[in-house]
């Protein structure tokens, strides 16, 4: 089926069952927003980067992204990150690196400030700014945390405040 962008949808409570149970298996701290599993999430298509990025709703909230990248990337989506307190590791970044990272650079090493929370090369964090600890982003570790502050990439940005998904969940809730 090809994406309509911006359109709008329920998906059948067996999808939406394999997709919860994915989010549970794959990100931490998803088990205390999805409450009920029996339930059809809607589905909000996002054109990104030339593909189709899905927005899932839980209870009339955004809750998670796929993303059309080579891993399929399943992330929370950014509001939900602190509305439901997920348990995520943090990475603080000094308040230089936050307009280029809010414009959907990846986070280098010499904007880290400081490391929260024990996580490994290739898993989920959550990017925050050193002054309010606002989430600014999603994005996957490229290094181990004791590199992280050293020359060059250390998060790839997966999802940013004011990326085109996030604006188009905006748009869509006006």
């Amino acid at each position: 089926m090809r994406a309509i962008p911006g359109r709008k949808y329920a998906i059948t409570i067996k999808q939406s069952k394999a997709i919860i149970d994915r989010a549970v298996r794959e990100i931490r701290g998803m088990e205390k927003v999805f409450k009920k599993r029996k339930i059809s999430l809607q589905v909000l298509e996002v054109p990104w980067k030339g593909k189709t990025a899905k927005v899932y709703y839980y209870e009339g909230e955004p809750v998670l992204v796929e993303l059309p990248t080579e891993e399929g990337d399943l992330v929370p989506f950014i509001t939900a990150v602190e509305k439901f307190d997920l348990d995520l590791p943090k990475v603080v970044v000094d308040l230089g690196a936050v307009k280029p990272i809010a414009s959907g650079a990846h986070v280098m090493g010499p904007g880290i400030r400081e490391i929260v929370g024990d996580f490994g090369e290739g898993d989920l964090v959550v990017v925050v700014d050193e002054r309010l600890g606002a989430t600014i982003a999603v994005g996957r570790a490229l290094r181990p945390p004791d590199q992280m502050k050293t020359k060059g990439r250390s998060v790839k940005n997966l999802h940013h405040a004011g990326d085109a998904i996030w604006r188009a969940v905006a748009a869509e809730s006006k």
